[in-house]
Formats: C-alpha cells, structure tokens, sequence
C-alpha cells in the first residue's frame, strides 16, 4: 500500500510514470499514454479533416458558381452578338429602302437641294406664294361675281335699248 501512496506525476507531461510500478506495470502505463496521445492526435486529425472538408465543400461551391457566371457570360455574348447582327440586317435593310426613295446617289450631285435645312426653305417659300396665290384667288372670286352681274345688266340694258 505504501507504493500506491508514492505515486505521483512527476514527470514533464504530468503523466504517472514514476513510483514503485512493476515492469509489467511500467509497460501498462507506458501504453496508455501512447493510447492517449494517439487518441488526441487522432481526434485532431478528425478535427482537421472535417475543416478540410468544409474547405473542400467551399472551393466545390466557388467552382460551380464559377461556371455559372461563365455559363451567363457566355449567354450574355450570344444575346449581344444576336442583337448587334438584327442591329446591322436592320440598318442594311433601311439602307436599300431609303436608296430605292432617294434615287441613284449618282442624281445626288445635281440636286439643288442637298439638305434638309435647303428643303424647309424652299416649303415655307412654296407654302408663303400658295398662300398668296389663295388669298388672291379668293380676292378674285367675289369681284368676279360683281364682274358677271354687272356684265348681266349691261347686256340686259344694252338689249332694252335695242329692242
């Protein structure tokens, strides 16, 4: 009894190792404190494989939501690249019908009128002698109603006279 009252931890890593043990209790205790830092070791490792695994799982996600934006991009080109072939079938088509109302761009350097600036001058220049040309014409009108009535009365007088 007196050995069990001896024993004590005065070793470095406060593990029982010293005291009146047998060899085959000397083994025993040795044993047990490799189990034990095996033990620990092995539950750190658990440890840092679970970590791991969460990395792992992370660079998986950051993977897949790598391919999606690439997978998106690449949508986004073919969207643009339709889009900019309609823009320019488009615009041809618009070319062809605007020649077919402009005429040949050979007749283009005999015009007179060249810009739409020249054209707006020439329509409100049109537009002021129709206007006087209406106002004239609706002068006319009624003076030539008092014209043919007097012309009327004339020849009717002239006819009185004669017969």
């Amino acid at each position: 009894m007196r050995g069990s009252q001896d024993a004590g931890a005065k070793g470095a890593g406060s593990v029982v190792t010293a005291g009146p043990w047998t060899a085959r209790d000397s083994y025993i205790a040795e044993t047990a404190v490799t189990l034990d830092r095996l033990s620990a070791k092995i539950e750190r490792l658990e440890r840092r494989e679970e970590a791991l695994k969460a990395q792992v799982a992370e660079l998986h996600e950051h993977a897949q939501q790598s391919t999606r934006f690439q997978a998106l991009a690449e949508s986004l080109r073919n969207s643009r690249d339709y889009k900019v072939g309609e823009v320019l079938r488009l615009v041809k088509d618009l070319r062809a019908r605007l020649e077919v109302v402009e005429g040949p761009r050979a007749d283009f350097a005999g015009l007179t009128y060249k810009s739409l600036v020249s054209v707006e001058r020439k329509l409100v220049e049109l537009s002021t002698a129709q206007t006087r040309h209406a106002d004239l014409a609706g002068r006319l009108q009624p003076g030539s109603i008092a014209i043919g009535f007097l012309a009327a009365i004339v020849i009717t007088s002239f006819a009185g006279l004669i017969s």
